[in-house]
């Protein structure tokens, strides 16, 4: 259930990216059930969405997470949010192994279909508990500079290379808003990159399913 805290969906602390990823990851899945209950080849889509997924949950680990942590010693409710965070990632990264597999058997659809349904129950409702707790508690004890490098993280800019594949991903279908929103975080280069080489590269690559 969301708390009083929910984050609101305004850019405020630079949320609007990790919004958009959250939504792009229930987008993808949504897409590969309806895929799938249509026999429909998802594997390239597949590959995508459990790459962004399991880069982003490490970012969230690395860059959120463990110095959270830090700033919650002495708080046993902070503390015990963090670990409801990682209890609820831990069931996920089992559950991406096992679809890797029947995606690469070619296992039956329904069978796929069960997969994938379980992958989103368990994502969807981590995602919402993050969200509507973890996030607003988060705003709260990092300074500004330290929600800035959380974005950077998330988007994939301490990496260079994977900002290229996340950013038009997480950005594809969304509102005119949101775009404004997210891409305004961002340093006017990595703008323009995004307009003129990520964004063409991602459509182009990216089939409809």
């Amino acid at each position: 259930m969301a708390s009083s805290r929910t984050i609101a969906r305004d850019g405020r602390a630079g949320w609007t990216l990790m919004t958009a990823i959250h939504d792009a990851l229930r987008r993808d899945l949504d897409q590969l059930l309806r895929a799938t209950a249509g026999h429909t080849p998802a594997r390239a889509r597949w590959i995508m969405f459990a790459g962004q997924l399991r880069f982003h949950l490490a970012a969230e680990a690395a860059a959120m997470w463990s110095p959270a942590r830090v700033k919650l010693a002495g708080d046993p409710p902070g503390q015990a949010l963090l670990d409801a965070m990682e209890d609820e990632q831990q069931l996920i990264g089992p559950l991406l192994a096992v679809i890797d597999d029947a995606i690469t058997m070619n296992t039956d659809p329904v069978r796929l279909r069960q997969l994938l349904t379980r992958l989103r129950a368990r994502l969807t409702s981590h995602l919402a508990h993050e969200e509507a707790d973890a996030l607003p508690l988060i705003e709260q004890i990092m300074s500004p500079g330290e929600l800035g490098a959380i974005a950077r993280a998330i988007g994939g800019r301490h990496r260079g290379g994977h900002a290229t594949r996340t950013i038009p991903w997480a950005l594809a279908g969304t509102s005119s808003n949101i775009r404004t929103q997210a891409l305004g975080h961002l340093p006017a280069p990595t703008r323009l990159l995004y307009r003129h080489i990520w964004l063409p590269r991602h459509t182009r690559n990216t089939a409809p399913l």
